[in-house]
């Protein structure tokens, strides 16, 4: 998953780049959108929980993303001082092993950033 979100990465615009980016402070809710647990053929115990966050960015994107989402936008201030964020999403998968004794390190799975990342 790394090596095709650094190649995906590295053909995106700056614009689009810097709306992946997300501080702890400016993510608005999350909420849990899949939890499983499962074993494969040898036995051992998995869980993957799919995250789903909501965040502002000040990136400087159009109105309009491509694939014709109208994408939020939140004024802060008044007219002579406004700042325009955009309210994106952005759902991770995380995986773990639960089998007895496994290391306790959850890895990523799934990225996905609805219209930057397409």
């Amino acid at each position: 998953v790394l090596q095709v979100l650094k190649e995906k990465i590295s053909l995106l615009p700056d614009n689009h780049r810097d709306a992946l980016a997300a501080d702890i402070d400016a993510i608005m809710y999350t909420t849990e959108g899949d939890v499983r647990i499962y074993y494969d053929d040898d036995g051992m115990k998995f869980v993957s929980i799919l995250m789903r966050f909501w965040y502002l960015n000040g990136a400087n994107l159009p109105d309009e993303v491509p694939g014709e989402t109208k994408v939020f936008q939140i004024v802060f201030g008044d007219e002579s001082t406004k700042e325009k964020r955009h309210l994106l999403t952005a759902n991770y998968e995380f995986q773990r092993e639960f089998t007895e004794g496994a290391k306790p390190d959850w890895t990523i799975t799934r990225i996905e950033h609805p219209r930057l990342l397409e």
